[in-house]
């Protein structure tokens, strides 16, 4: 059957198709918490601003400012992560040319190798987390340390210079991505009250992923002016240098310590002491 196919392109469809199938089914044997608001009933109608909620959900963030520093390394993976989604076919097409083209390779066969290396591992990584569930405490440890191991894996992929090195660094790349993703959201889950989830989660989403759109813009930038696979590794090491920076900041090392979370927000809820006025005499 696939002998007879003129290409891969309905088989890519195809398997794309069912893996969304599976996806929009797989919500029906699940059973969603739905908490209900607990703040509403004093506006018209009981009903509060979108503009308001989004204040709730940035103002939750911005009084513990380990989740900041969470945000931010996300923010920093997303930016960093951008220059090796945007500039790997240019470094299969350029950089790995000689050594593909000696296999016999077309570009299209190199390109595909390694996309479908990034694929596997995905998916690889995904079931692994999802058998082991993770760490049960110190989560913070599995973002930070599973993000330094990404972060190697792309500097690798930008210094390779043969294809199999290449796919080989995609695929350890990719299949660490779901284990930085899932320690990340074990610990907003449980720092988040159920009924601020969605409020705190929309604004956690909006600042964790608009540098991606950005990376993408400087990766077109950067690779049309620079080698794409020094660009990748630079990005690379940019973030394993941030990240390593981590291990040694207390403040996300006590993203997990729900009375330090606490007192944070209750020390940014007290008022500010009043100062004392200096009365003059004449």
């Amino acid at each position: 059957f696939l002998a007879r196919m003129p290409d891969g392109t309905a088989l890519a469809i195809a398997l794309d198709a069912f893996s969304f199938f599976i996806a929009a089914i797989t919500p029906l044997f699940l059973q969603v918490p739905s908490p209900k608001r607990t703040d509403l009933g004093g506006g018209a109608n009981g009903r509060k601003t979108v503009l308001a909620d989004i204040r709730e959900g940035a103002m939750y963030i911005w009084v513990r400012r380990p989740m900041l520093w969470l945000l931010a390394t996300f923010t920093m993976a997303n930016l960093m992560f951008s220059f090796m989604t945007m500039l790997r076919p240019m470094m299969v097409k350029f950089n790995l040319a000689a050594e593909w083209s000696t296999r016999g390779f077309t570009y299209e066969t190199a390109l595909a190798l390694v996309s479908s290396a990034l694929g596997v591992g995905g998916l690889v990584g995904g079931l692994i987390i999802s058998a082991w569930g993770g760490l049960k405490t110190r989560r913070v440890y599995g973002v930070i340390l599973f993000t330094i191991l990404a972060s190697f894996a792309q500097v690798v992929f930008g210094l390779a210079n043969t294809l199999f090195v290449a796919a080989a660094a995609s695929a350890l790349w990719s299949g660490l991505v779901p284990f930085m993703n899932a320690h990340s959201a074990a610990i907003w889950q449980s720092q988040t009250p159920r009924e601020l989830q969605g409020r705190v989660f929309s604004v956690r989403r909006v600042i964790a992923q608009f540098t991606f759109p950005i990376g993408t813009a400087l990766a077109g930038i950067s690779g049309g002016l620079f080698n794409p696979g020094t660009v990748i590794a630079v990005a690379g090491v940019l973030l394993l240098i941030f990240c390593l920076g981590q291990l040694t900041n207390p403040s996300l090392l006590r993203i997990e310590d729900k009375a330090y979370m606490d007192e944070l927000a209750s020390q940014a809820a007290q008022p500010a002491p009043a100062v004392p006025v200096e009365q003059t005499h004449t």
